[in-house]
């Protein structure tokens, strides 16, 4: 009897007291939940003061004309191709590729200067590379009428507009990217600048400035018609990118001289239609082992025209061209000597294009190269600019 006595007055205690000791957990419980609710609300107030002073912050930087985000720019242009192409062996072959790549970053420092970046990728012709194509700085005062730009930029010699794929003839002879200071105006229609350069053609040991050049031009617009015409002249052409590759080929950039060049081109627009044309000249011959045609030396030369209608397709801004291009003692610069094109570009949406494009060039038929044949490209492409 003893044991079950001891055994019911420890039962007896233990529910006396139990409630009591139960009751001081739930205390301890809530006192540490009240402790972690208000430290939750002092985090939650310490979030609330960062992301108020940052708003504040972003809406100050917004109000400020003069944030670096404001005066930088950016923008480019990717261009995939697909082609087919018969050679002038008869071959026939077909390729897709990335044809162009174009980044460009623009910033305007000051009111009066801003400072420009393009980097170019070409494929094989910036060898498989991302290249800086133009890096300059641009002076010139607000709503004002003149500019200098000091950098790598292409000079105005020629003008080379085209409504098509294929880059006309007369820019694969005069187009000229160089280190370069160059000086433009315009008034009252008329627009000149003139350039001094830095060029990779040197006579005997002499490494200085000596390229130049100037250009000269008008222009004139009416409600549904327009029309101008452009005049340039360099002084070494065979500094431009396509006849100074051929002369590096040969013998390293020295020359015997420089050769000059001019460039006259005119277009004309009427309602939907224009027409352009240009001829782009070195005024003198190169050496046979500078720029070779045939026995002698070559005097490279090239024209072009172009005629274009713009039309609305299915609701989309599209334009249809043909051009005629012809050059003379070309072959060392790997061009045809004619070429005849035709092609059709619609905007699929704003800054998307699609264009196709058939091309037939007649090679050249010398005693030295040449092979009098006809060659066709059919291309098509899709070009994306932002």
């Amino acid at each position: 009897m003893k044991p079950r006595a001891l055994i019911a007055a420890g039962f007896v205690a233990f529910v006396w007291h139990a409630p009591a000791a139960a009751q001081a957990s739930i205390e301890e419980r809530m006192s540490a939940m009240e402790r972690r609710i208000q430290y939750l609300e002092r985090r939650v107030a310490d979030q609330d003061k960062v992301i108020v002073e940052k708003d504040r912050r972003i809406a100050e930087l917004a109000g400020q004309e003069d944030a670096w985000f404001k005066s930088v720019e950016i923008g480019g242009v990717v261009e995939v191709e697909a082609a087919r192409e018969t050679d002038y062996e008869g071959e026939t072959g077909m390729s897709a590729d990335v044809s162009t790549v174009e980044l460009g970053i623009a910033a305007q420092i000051h009111d009066w200067v801003a400072a420009e970046a393009v980097l170019l990728y070409e494929g094989d012709d910036t060898d498989n590379k991302l290249e800086v194509d133009e890096a300059f700085v641009a002076v010139a005062p607000p709503e004002g009428s003149w500019s200098l730009a000091v950098g790598q930029h292409v000079v105005p010699f020629g003008v080379f507009d085209t409504n098509l794929i294929s880059d006309p003839l007369t820019l694969e002879i005069g187009e000229a990217t160089e280190t370069a200071v160059t000086f433009g105006g315009e008034s009252g229609g008329f627009h000149a600048a003139v350039f001094a350069f830095d060029g990779d053609n040197k006579r005997g040991d002499k490494d200085r400035l000596t390229g130049y050049g100037a250009a000269l031009g008008y222009s004139m617009e009416g409600e549904e018609s327009g029309w101008g015409v452009d005049l340039s002249y360099i002084n070494d052409i065979g500094d431009a990118n396509g006849i100074g590759d051929a002369i590096a080929d040969g013998n390293d950039g020295n020359v015997a001289d420089h050769v000059a060049g001019l460039a006259a081109s005119f277009g004309l627009g009427y309602g939907d239609m224009s027409l352009i044309g240009e001829y782009v000249a070195a005024l003198d011959e190169f050496q046979p082992d500078e720029v070779a045609f045939g026995d002698g030396g070559a005097q490279p030369s090239a024209w072009t025209v172009e005629a274009a209608h713009e039309f609305d397709f299915a609701g989309r801004a599209a334009v249809a061209a043909a051009s005629y291009q012809r050059s003379n003692d070309a072959l060392a610069l790997d061009l045809p000597r004619t070429r005849l094109l035709a092609g059709v570009s619609v905007e699929m949406v704003e800054g998307v294009a699609l264009s196709f494009e058939w091309a037939r060039d007649d090679d050249y038929e010398t005693a030295d190269g040449g092979t009098g044949e006809s060659a066709d490209v059919f291309t098509l492409k899709l070009a994306a600019e932002f």
